[in-house]
């Protein structure tokens, strides 16, 4: 068998503990990949009764280069599930993914294009989609942009795109890398932060590819509740565990403001970048316009959450612990 040159790590971590996206729909979208599936190596990690699910559905599994199930440790949590998938992969390019988020099909060949032309890490932009509605719906695509456009650089017109963050569900990086730098093993959303501040300082070469879409299964509540509740519970945490964290210090004095400000501070910052991000995934500018204020709306939601989580870690971080679970 030919070596492969990608190992795609799939982990079942979100589909035991948030179950957004049926896992049948990422597996058919790896399948459809518009790339040579006989250079692409499989890892699924799951427990046994994942595995065993797996190995049932009727899916090509013939056109990969290999395909490679490994038992989680019970107990195991979602970062060390993506080292471990490091540790064993053979291809020299790893492709990370969740199994509640569906790969569009210029998804592994950006990553190894993005690679193959000299960079070490490549980020791509993140959608929403729901059982009700696709990813181009107008309320999926406004809801995206507090999400996960941070992770697209801002950056002056002519320049290259960049990328300003990392995220572990749609990311290709070298392997050796990898491995020299995983996952922090923390119990928190935040890890992909902190090792793509680690990347950062250890010179790391990024690129943002525009095709290296993916859709992220969501529902309203878990996006409230969630994603956004944890991100403003877990503020505090983050910018204790790294120095790089993002901060303003002179806010950091104001406790009791602090998470009013901070948080309206990100919902102008959203209304500037939802052009830039809406230009990246595909919106027609006409489209982009109507759909702004929508945009804002749901960028005030999240960030209302975020700064609802802030106060409720600063006032009661025990009694809200579990709401800001990951």
């Amino acid at each position: 068998m030919t070596k492969p040159l990608v190992s795609v790590v799939l982990e079942t971590y979100n589909e035991e503990h948030n179950a957004l996206a049926p896992p049948e729909d990422t597996l058919d979208a790896l399948l459809r990949q518009q790339f040579e599936l006989d250079r692409v190596e499989l890892i699924f990690i799951g427990s046994s009764n994942q595995i065993t699910h797996w190995r049932q559905l009727d899916l090509n599994w013939q056109a990969l280069g290999a395909v490679t199930m490994i038992p989680a440790d019970p107990g195991a949590h979602y970062w060390e599930l993506k080292n471990k998938g490091a540790e064993v992969a053979q291809g020299e390019i790893l492709a990370f993914i969740d199994c509640d988020t569906v790969p569009g099909p210029c998804w592994l060949s950006s990553i190894v294009t993005g690679l193959q032309n000299g960079a070490d890490v490549s980020v791509g932009p993140t959608q929403y989609g729901s059982r009700r509605l696709d990813s181009d719906s107008a309320w999926m695509l406004a809801a995206s942009l507090p999400s996960w456009a941070f992770a697209l650089a801002v950056t002056t017109p002519g320049q290259p795109l960049g990328a300003s963050a990392l995220l572990a569900h749609n990311l290709g990086i070298r392997r050796d890398l990898l491995r020299r730098h995983p996952f922090p093993a923390a119990k928190r959303s935040f890890c992909s932060s902190l090792l793509y501040f680690e990347l950062v300082r250890s010179r790391a070469k990024f690129c943002y590819q525009p095709e290296q879409k993916v859709v992220h299964g969501m529902t309203f509540r878990w996006w409230i509740s969630r994603r956004h509740f944890r991100r403003g519970w877990e503020t505090y945490i983050g910018r204790n565990t790294d120095q790089s964290w993002p901060r303003i210090r002179l806010l950091e004095r104001m406790k009791i403001i602090e998470p009013v400000v901070l948080r309206m501070a990100l919902v102008c910052r959203d209304a500037r970048h939802w052009f830039r991000f809406g230009r990246v995934i595909g919106i027609s500018r006409s489209r982009t316009i109507l759909l702004f204020p929508l945009a804002v709306l749901a960028s005030f939601t999240a960030r209302a959450a975020e700064m609802v989580g802030m106060y409720a870690a600063l006032v009661a971080p025990e009694a809200t612990e579990h709401q800001a679970r990951f």
